[in-house]
């Protein structure tokens, strides 16, 4: 064998053994985060949905969404309206924020929307809040109604334990 490769084997055989001995000492770490992360983990909570009336139109037939009610845990403020506006923001329709359209009259009448009759309007009513006494604690029910300019609802579920985005999605996929 030449010098060459005989130089060349010691380099290798020294530095694989510290390679590898700097991957193990990496690995126990990482496992252990993990092991962790599944004991902080809360098991899901049971999901269901009930549909009350299938939605019966085309959304692509309107041009706007009016935030009617937006009720999250029996709070109604300007900021929840802000939040649901933006979780609705990759809609192709118009989000119509009673906040944006006239701050004075929404801090009086956060409805005031739904007096506005237009017929490529939707009119959306949401309520999220707690579950009931004899509901595991982290329970949460949404309702969801959607009218029509002529007050008529298109649309209405009621859902347990899913997310906002779930919940919303009927608006931005379709």
């Amino acid at each position: 064998m030449s010098n060459s490769f005989v130089k060349n084997l010691v380099i290798i055989l020294l530095f694989v053994p510290q390679v590898s001995l700097g991957q193990n000492q990496n690995q126990a770490p990482v496992e252990i985060s993990k092991s962790k992360k599944l004991k902080k983990q809360k098991t899901r909570l049971k999901a269901s949905t009930k549909v009350i009336k299938p939605i019966t139109v085309n959304f692509n037939n309107y041009s706007h969404v009016a935030l009617v009610t937006i009720k999250n845990l029996n709070s109604s403020s300007k900021g929840w309206y802000g939040i649901y506006q933006e979780r609705l923001s990759a809609s192709p329709l118009k989000i119509l924020n009673p906040f944006d359209v006239d701050e004075k009259k929404a801090i009086y009448d956060r409805e005031f929307l739904k007096n506005i009759h237009n017929p490529k309007y939707l009119y959306l009513e949401y309520y999220r809040s707690n579950g009931s006494k004899n509901d595991p604690p982290e329970t949460k029910l949404t309702k969801i109604v959607v009218r029509d300019f002529k007050n008529k609802i298109l649309y209405s579920v009621e859902h347990t334990n899913f997310s906002m985005e779930e919940t919303l999605s009927p608006f931005i996929n379709f």
